[in-house]
C-alpha cells in the first residue's frame, strides 16, 4: 500500500499543467427559512478574518438526485493547504459558537468533506454556476483516468473552470474522484459539451476512460455570495 501511495503522489506532482486547489465543503440541509440562513452565513463570514489566498463561497443546490439531501453548500478553498487548514482551525470561539447555535435552529442535517484538485485547466474564473460529477474508481484505474483527463483538458477549450480531483476526507460508499466545471449562466450549463469534431473526439476519449468508473451522483450549485 505504501508503494502504491508513493507512486500516486509522484504522479500527482508530475502534472505541471495546473495549480493544485485544496478545498473543504460543508453541505447543509436547510429545513426552513433559507433566507435567514443566508443572512447568518453572510454575517459570520463577512466579518471573520481570513488570508487573501482563501476563498469562501455560499451556494444553493437546486439540481441534484433524490439521495442528496443538502440544499446549500459552503465551499472553502485555497491553493495553499496550510492557509486552508489555518482558516478551518480559526473557526472557533464565542462568535463561532453563537453562529452555530443560531444555525442549528434551521439546519436539519450537515456533513463535510475535503480534498484537492489533481488536474485543472488553470482558469481563475469565478462563474456562479458549478456542476460536480462524483465517481467511484478503483485504485488501479486512477492514474490512467487522470492521465486521460489531463489530455482531455489540454485539447478542449472551456469558458469556465474545469478540473478533476480527489475526495480525501469524508468520502462515502467509495466515492473518491470528482469532475467539477463552472458556467457563466444556465444557458452555458445546458449547452455543455463538444463544439466541433476535435472536441467531440476529446469527449469520446474521456468518456471511454471513464468506463472503468462507476458514476455515483451529480449536483449543481448556484452561487449566493462569495467572501
Amino acid at each position: 500500500m505504501k508503494k502504491i501511495l508513493l507512486i500516486f503522489s509522484l504522479f500527482i506532482y508530475s502534472i505541471s499543467f495546473s495549480q493544485q486547489i485544496f478545498w473543504y465543503d460543508v453541505f447543509l440541509e436547510v429545513e426552513s427559512n433559507a433566507s435567514v440562513v443566508a443572512e447568518l452565513v453572510d454575517e459570520f463570514y463577512s466579518n471573520h478574518p481570513k488570508s487573501s489566498d482563501v476563498k469562501v463561497a455560499f451556494s444553493s443546490i437546486p439540481l441534484k438526485g433524490a439521495s442528496e439531501k443538502a440544499t446549500h453548500i459552503i465551499s472553502i478553498s485555497s491553493e495553499s493547504s496550510k492557509s486552508l487548514a489555518d482558516f478551518r482551525n480559526s473557526l472557533k470561539g464565542s462568535n463561532w459558537d453563537l453562529y452555530i447555535s443560531k444555525m442549528s435552529n434551521y439546519i436539519k442535517s450537515n456533513r463535510a468533506n475535503a480534498g484537492r484538485s489533481l488536474v485543472t485547466n488553470g482558469s481563475n474564473s469565478s462563474y456562479p454556476i458549478g456542476q460536480a460529477w462524483v465517481f467511484k474508481i478503483k485504485n488501479k484505474d486512477l492514474n490512467s483516468t487522470i492521465q486521460a483527463f489531463d489530455k482531455f483538458v489540454k485539447s478542449t477549450e472551456f469558458d469556465g473552470f474545469v478540473g478533476m480531483g480527489q475526495i480525501v476526507h469524508g468520502s462515502e460508499n467509495g466515492e473518491g474522484v470528482y469532475i467539477y466545471a463552472t458556467y457563466a449562466d444556465l444557458n452555458q450549463a445546458f449547452n455543455f459539451g463538444p463544439r466541433n469534431k476535435k472536441e467531440g473526439a476529446a469527449f469520446a476519449e474521456i468518456f471511454a476512460a471513464l468506463d472503468v468508473a462507476e458514476d455515483s451522483k451529480t449536483f449543481t450549485r448556484v452561487l449566493i455570495k462569495s467572501y
